[in-house]
């Protein structure tokens, strides 16, 4: 059974109070190469905002490489983003 990287559950993504993206459910497995495609002002930076931790989750369930977004500060984000790759 692979690692899950990425898990999110009944997650809503805010930036400032407004509400960007709602119910979002999303698994990443290890190994796999995945591409976020869309068009402008569809969610896309918001999510991967949230997945590297520059944007708190407020709502829903999340985890990535093993860290639980809900419980995310300041000391431990430079260890989530050594632990996870992102290309722009």
């Amino acid at each position: 059974m692979k690692e899950m990287i990425v898990q999110l559950k009944n997650v809503n993504i805010y930036q400032s109070r407004n509400p960007i993206l709602q119910n979002v459910n999303l698994e990443i497995l290890k190994g796999e190469f995945v591409y976020l495609v869309g068009k402008t002002g569809t969610g896309k930076s918001s999510l991967l905002k949230t997945l590297y931790g520059d944007l708190p989750l407020q709502e829903g369930e999340g985890s990535v490489v093993g860290f639980d977004l809900r419980q995310m500060n300041w000391k431990k984000l430079p260890y989530l983003r050594r632990n996870l790759g992102v290309v722009f």
